[in-house]
């Protein structure tokens, strides 16, 4: 239990923190050469990868899937059918962690770290991100966040698993 509120802590502090906003790439010298692994989530030759997810509830009732496309051109990531409680500053956030259970019944991220989005506009969004972002992306994405600014809380969260 003391794990989870600790993460929970952790992801309210780090977002509160960022102000909401995507600090984007750090800042430092981009490696080159032949031994640079591709960015995570980054299909191979083999062709594109697709990551999909049922969004489960946290601090307010959510529902509704989300489906991630990626291609060497970059991502698109669509909602569907979403539908969650009000919020004064609903975002939208990709996260390298997991909704984990909590002993307690509750649950929250494995990772406290958030990428901005964008604010949530709908329930059939859809937002394009080009290779040059997505490669900017330093760790896998587990799972997308709807993150409330204002109350400073994920009111859902949508674990991601490949197809």
């Amino acid at each position: 239990m003391k794990a989870i509120q600790s993460a929970a802590l952790s992801v309210v502090l780090a977002a509160g923190l960022a102000g909401c906003t995507d600090s984007g790439p750090a800042p430092g010298p981009q490696q080159q050469g032949p031994t640079v692994e591709p960015a995570p989530g980054v299909p191979s030759s083999a062709g594109p990868v697709t990551l999909r997810g049922q969004f489960q509830s946290q601090g307010a009732v959510t529902t509704g899937t989300v489906t991630i496309h990626i291609t060497q051109a970059g991502a698109v990531l669509r909602l569907e059918n979403l539908a969650t409680g009000a919020g004064d500053d609903l975002r939208l956030m990709l996260s390298p962690g997991v909704l984990v259970p909590g002993t307690g019944g509750g649950a929250g991220l494995s990772s406290a770290k958030l990428i901005e989005l964008g604010p949530l506009t709908g329930a059939g969004q859809r937002v394009e991100m080009d290779a040059a972002r997505w490669a900017a992306l330093r760790e896998p994405i587990r799972s997308v966040v709807i993150y409330d600014c204002a109350g400073k809380a994920a009111v859902g969260t949508a674990n991601l698993q490949e197809d």
